[in-house]
């Protein structure tokens, strides 16, 4: 039985609890929050301490390791706090604010050799992987990712601000978009070439509450060749995200939240509909790698992630003219 330490209590938080309490051999040992209200609540859920000072958590809670789920502007100190004490750490995705801070926090991790994983869920989603396992060794063309979600015909800034900050979140490349970024990656097993990005705002007007683009696109050279097309949008009814993958010989669409796929597999109909919550199946593969002390568990390491932040970052970039992402 693992002790873990939730460290931030946001909403995410949430989602990753549930993926939390359907896993046996995973204790909650404690939350801490600067918020007493947002500890205490997630912390009744569990039956276990609240706290808002991390150091009082972590003698307290006495973890084997942390889910860090805090803001990324706030997770350099928490990192130090956890090298220093040998604690493995699993993150929530993105790695870090700007890409001097996760240089840092990477030095960090490597320097106490610290068992970790950031929290690139879709890496582990059932019916991209059953796709990729039948399409292996087709050529792979062409990716289309859409993306759709109610930021902004349903906006919540006012309790949930920052995804609409550019300057908090990198707003919605950089709260979203980068799973897409990072999938991408996943998908092609390769590095971004060249990249062209646009964003406008369609129902969100520029505001105090309001720097983030709520439409944008984006076009991925991969080095091997393969071009990835990104539409998203948060100007629609609801959630969705759907992965087109085509090959030589193959189309298949991937439905990434229903976590389900169909298409056509080298001209036969192909179907495959997932049964474990990609949530789920990351902490489990974290707590595989934990068990057995190796990395080669994780999907994605610190190091892997922070790649796909510079992209998130390039194309933020490219959309505002400029971002403190980059310094």
């Amino acid at each position: 039985m693992k002790r873990v330490l939730i460290i931030g209590a946001g909403g995410i938080a949430n989602r990753h609890a549930s993926a939390l309490s359907n896993i046996e051999d995973v204790k909650v040992a404690g939350v801490c929050d600067i918020s007493w209200e947002r500890a205490g609540s997630l912390a009744q859920r569990f039956g276990t301490g609240a706290y808002t000072e991390i150091d009082d958590a972590l003698d307290r809670s006495s973890p084997d390791y942390v889910v860090l789920l805090a803001p990324r502007e706030v997770r350099e100190p928490v990192v130090g706090r956890c090298a220093g004490a040998g604690l493995p750490i699993f993150m929530e995705k993105p790695p870090c604010d700007r890409i001097s801070t996760g240089k840092r926090i990477l030095g960090m991790i490597e320097s106490a050799g610290l068992i970790h994983s950031v929290g690139f869920m879709h890496r582990w989603n059932d019916a991209l992987n059953a796709t990729l396992s039948r399409i292996a060794g087709e050529r792979l063309s062409v990716i289309n990712i859409s993306f759709q979600s109610d930021f902004g015909t349903s906006p919540c800034y006012d309790r949930y601000p920052a995804p609409y900050l550019v300057e908090r979140s990198g707003g919605l490349v950089g709260d979203q978009g980068i799973h897409y970024v990072d999938i991408s990656r996943y998908i092609t097993k390769s590095e971004v070439g060249r990249i062209q990005g646009a964003g406008a705002n369609q129902l969100l007007p520029r505001s105090q509450d309001v720097s983030t683009c709520d439409v944008a696109c984006w076009t991925l050279e991969m080095e091997n060749g393969t071009i990835v097309s990104h539409s998203h949008t948060w100007c629609a009814p609801g959630w969705g995200c759907k992965i087109e993958l085509v090959t030589d010989r193959s189309v298949v669409r991937v439905d990434m939240f229903n976590n389900t796929a169909s298409g056509t597999v080298a001209g036969a109909q192909f179907d495959y509909s997932g049964t474990l919550d990609e949530f789920e199946a990351e902490h489990r593969g974290f707590l595989s790698a934990l068990d057995k002390q190796d990395m080669s568990v994780v999907r994605s390491p610190y190091a892997d992630a922070l790649r796909s932040f510079r992209v998130a970052a390039e194309i933020n970039r490219l959309i505002y003219g400029f971002t403190q992402e980059t310094a």
